[in-house]
């Protein structure tokens, strides 16, 4: 994998690391800021899609970047 798409992989697990950050904030704030009935659900489901995020960004990380021939990137560059 070629430096430009190591640094475009980079860029996108830092963004989705913001994106749980966020999730998990707000879910945070559902359960301190608010007591209505509705709060606990909302709260847990925000939770629940920022763990599905959390996931992905495991498996990104686990992306071995040396092993990714180029014949590969070249097919699943977008170009």
């Amino acid at each position: 994998m070629d430096a430009n798409s190591q640094y475009e992989l980079y860029l996108i697990k830092q963004e989705l690391q913001s994106i749980i950050n966020e999730l998990d904030d707000i879910a945070y704030g559902l359960n301190t800021d608010f007591s209505n009935i509705g709060s606990d659900m909302a709260a847990s489901c925000v939770s629940r899609v920022s763990s599905m995020y959390r996931s992905a960004k495991r498996k990104l990380d686990s992306i071995d970047t040396n092993k990714v021939t180029e014949e590969f990137a070249a097919a699943h560059s977008g170009c």
